[in-house]
């Protein structure tokens, strides 16, 4: 076989499996991932389903069940809410101070007197800080959204990448135990 022709051929695939459960709260959803994080599977291996916007124009999909066991549906990986917290918190944060400096800044720069740049400040970096909530509001407000379009699917979709058979059946009665129903292993064509 000459080089043209190895190049041109496809790759094997590779069967590998993960579990899936179906979640009708946002509360035990974050239960049953704790609980893996915990008993030491790595973000990598968690993973959600997308926002609708993704998925429905790509899928179609009218119930949570069509998607369980499609290794093609968009996912995410899981962010923790307090990963998305912090997050928030900076970003204000982040724009108040650079608010802040920048109002400061330009009015000492301009020559103004001391009080003026510290008055400045406040006010630039309070409506920075303003516009940081704004978008933390908007972060929020996608996660409800994202949240409530699935449960008017069916529930919330959580795979779990499993490498063994030992760490497929840890992660069903994870899963079960932390009320996932329709939990079950499923083969994903890599």
């Amino acid at each position: 076989m000459d080089a043209r022709n190895r190049d041109t051929q496809e790759q094997p695939t590779k069967e590998i499996h993960e579990v899936v459960g179906v979640f009708d709260n946002l509360a035990a959803l974050q239960s049953a991932i704790d609980q893996l994080l915990t008993d030491g599977f790595d973000r990598s291996e968690i993973s959600v389903l997308a926002e609708e916007k993704t998925v429905a124009p790509n899928r179609g999909y009218r119930r949570a069940a069509e998607l369980e066991d499609d290794d093609r549906a968009p996912r995410l990986p899981y962010i923790e809410s307090e990963s998305l917290t912090e997050g928030k918190a900076s970003l204000v944060g982040g724009l108040f101070y650079i608010g802040a400096f920048v109002g400061a800044g330009a009015l000492t720069a301009s020559g103004g007197i001391l009080a003026s740049p510290i008055v400045a400040g406040v006010l630039t970096g309070s409506v920075a800080g303003l516009a940081g909530l704004a978008l933390s509001k908007l972060i929020s407000d996608r996660q409800v959204k994202w949240m409530q379009s699935q449960l008017e699917r069916g529930g919330l979709l959580l795979w779990a990448r499993t490498w063994t058979e030992e760490r497929e059946r840890e992660a069903i009665s994870v899963m079960q135990r932390n009320g996932g129903h329709d939990v079950h292993v499923h083969a994903v064509m890599t």
